[in-house]
């Protein structure tokens, strides 16, 4: 018998099991999910959001990109992408997303990234 879960109920499974700290099992929810419906960037968003909480850059960094590809236009996405650039120290790349998800949306959380962002560029003493 084949599952008869969709892709969002896998989705929502993924979210309880992350809300009460499982997070072995919300990954493997949320890779159903995106498995089932591979246009979706949400599972994908997800992955890269429980790899970036885990301290894990480089695989949150792949997640995000995996949702960019399937939606290029999520100011979200791009501001999470930015943070994680940043932690990688690939501040270039960070600024230049972070800058794309204001120009869609002006977010007190993209603002702060954007700040974050600008004061690690700056030069000690000087200006960016």
């Amino acid at each position: 018998m084949g599952d008869p879960l969709g892709a969002r109920e896998h989705l929502d499974l993924g979210l309880s099991y992350e809300l009460t700290g499982d997070l072995a099992g919300a990954r493997r929810e949320y890779l159903r999910a995106a498995s089932l419906d591979p246009s979706w960037a949400t599972p994908w968003f997800n992955l890269g959001n429980l790899s970036y909480a885990s301290g894990d850059l480089a695989s949150a960094e792949k997640h995000y990109e995996e949702a960019l590809r399937r939606n290029a236009d999520d100011p979200d996405v791009l501001n999470n992408l930015a943070l994680t650039k940043h932690g990688l120290g690939k501040d270039e790349e960070a600024l230049a997303l972070v800058r794309r998800a204001l120009s869609m949306r002006e977010c007190p959380a993209y603002l702060d990234t954007l700040g974050t962002i600008e004061r690690a560029m700056k030069p000690e003493g000087g200006t960016p």
